[in-house]
């Protein structure tokens, strides 16, 4: 090799030693940068002898990215669905614990049980009113909760397409910068980094699978195959805003809940990964099952109660009628829909407590006639009606079984499924259904665990193939230390060697 040839290997290698060595400062400047990607110049030998400097290309694993991503998404719904179900099961009390709806509707029953045995008490007949009235308001509780939590869902939901919007806008810019840079010839490794960043963030509030192209573009597929326009002014997901009501709903024909649009695309039911997915799976079915199993049990309350002759239980909006029966045939529709959230002790009974002993109307199932005033003050007729049949499992003594209450055409658009089978006794319906409640709560604290769980597995594994390890940063710009005096010892030997020639020459 000449000397012409040896300087320019030198100035080739102590191009490349700067390059390398910038690029490993820069990996080690960044080693905790979340979604950084160790980057790595691309060298190629010629044949003439010598090296050309490539590309700084990103070290990334796809496959891993993928399942990333998946993870995310999962893990985003779980922390949504714990969020919001936790309050209502604490709400709802646990069973056992006194508080809870179940042994609410068993210290009923055990208040009428020792209201028997002295049915003129008027202390026992106060304490029988006020343990229904904590009940009728525990339930009043529970619905309105169910509702706040619903128009939470749908007030948030609003704000996630807000955010969504602007990541889709963020990705949209940083790819149009990407694609340019590599019009000019070259590949923008640290603006990718943040595009994919982006991408990663909008995958925990909605599915979508980036597709790559050759020239660094990418093209975002929703759920459905949908392409997610990628333009940045644009603003593709949308949803109305307004109230949400035990009656509103989503759906076809008359739903009056609005949908996530993608443009002029109805998304709604595409969405069920992520943070939006799961703040849809609640207003639109999680809240309104648990609205519905609350309204169907105020409703079976109420109306076994008043099929003994007592309107212990009356509906506030009409207090005079008596009260919704979903047993009736209709099923759950009508005034059954919210009738939790309005159930209250009637006013006749809790102005005259005797009513309890005496009743409030006659029973055609039993031939019950109410006691009159001035009536025998031992008269139990009523309450062993109240304790074998409302909390029996016959209607009367006849054994004619309670219909069974509706576990089908649910929810205000009565296209939901019970999440248990109610069984008929009352105690047994309303510890029954407290406890679907908890399970419901405790899958989705599990879930968030589980999730939560894989999520770091991969966040790992994702740092240490994609991500810097300072140590072999380090080793790298040693190496890199060396290769850079060795060029310039050549560069010296050269300039040593032409300044003899010189000499000579002279």
């Amino acid at each position: 090799m000449g000397l012409q040839g040896a300087l320019f290997t030198a100035v080739d290698g102590l191009r490349l030693v700067s390059r390398q060595a910038s690029v490993l400062s820069r990996n080690v400047s960044n080693a905790g940068t979340p979604d950084y990607t160790v980057k790595r110049v691309t060298v190629e030998a010629l044949a003439e002898g010598g090296v050309r400097v490539g590309e700084t290309t990103r070290q990334v694993d796809a496959s891993l990215r993928t399942e990333a991503r998946i993870v995310r998404g999962q893990s985003a719904h779980a922390e949504v669905l714990e969020r919001a179900l936790n309050p209502l099961v604490a709400l709802n009390g646990s069973p056992g614990a006194a508080d809870s709806i179940s042994d609410l509707v068993t210290a009923l029953r055990d208040s009428l049980t020792s209201l028997r045995a002295r049915p003129s008490d008027l202390s026992d007949q106060r304490s029988a009113l006020r343990i229904a009235g904590d009940l009728s308001v525990r339930l009043n509780e529970l619905a309105a909760a169910v509702g706040r939590a619903r128009q939470a869902a749908q007030d948030e939901l609003a704000r996630q397409v807000s955010g969504a919007n602007r990541l889709t806008q963020q990705i949209a810019r940083l790819d149009a910068e990407a694609r340019a840079t590599r019009a000019g010839g070259a590949a923008d490794s640290y603006t990718l980094d943040r595009r994919d960043a982006a991408i990663q963030q909008l995958s925990e509030l909605l599915d979508v699978t980036p597709a790559f192209g050759a020239r660094d573009q990418v093209t975002l597929i929703l759920r459905g195959g949908y392409t997610l326009p990628l333009e940045p002014g644009d603003a593709p997901f949308s949803i109305a805003s307004g109230p949400v009501t035990p009656e509103a709903y989503y759906g076809a024909p008359d739903g009056t809940l609005p949908a996530l649009m993608l443009g002029e695309i109805d998304i709604t039911s595409l969405t069920r990964n992520g943070r939006m997915g799961a703040l849809l799976d609640l207003r639109d079915t999680i809240l309104p099952q648990m609205q519905a199993e609350l309204d169907i049990l105020a409703s079976t309350l109420a109306t076994r109660f008043d099929a003994q002759g007592l309107r212990l239980f009356t509906d506030r909006a009409n207090a005079t009628a008596a009260p919704p029966d979903v047993a009736a045939g209709a099923g759950y529709s009508g005034s059954v829909v919210g009738f939790a959230g309005r159930i209250t002790v009637s006013t006749a009974v809790s102005t005259e407590p005797r009513l309890l002993r005496d009743g409030t109307h006659g029973a055609p199932v039993t031939g019950f006639e109410p006691n009159p005033a001035g009536g025998p003050t031992g008269f139990t007729g009523l309450l062993d009606n109240l304790l074998n049949y409302t909390f029996g499992i016959a209607t009367g003594p006849g054994g004619t079984p309670h219909p069974r209450t509706p576990i089908a055409n649910l929810g205000p658009g009565r296209d939901l499924a019970a999440s248990f089978n109610p069984p008929i006794r009352l105690v047994d319906h309303a510890a029954a259904m407290t406890g679907s409640h908890a399970v419901a709560a405790s899958e989705a604290t599990t879930r968030l665990t589980e999730t939560s769980a894989s999520r770091t597995r991969i966040d790992l594994l994702l740092q240490q193939r994609e991500g810097v390890d300072v140590d072999q940063e380090m080793a790298g710009l040693l190496q890199l230390q060396n290769a850079y005096a060795a060029n310039a010892r050549v560069l010296a030997a050269v300039q040593e060697m032409w300044d003899a020639l010189l000499r000579v020459a002279r």
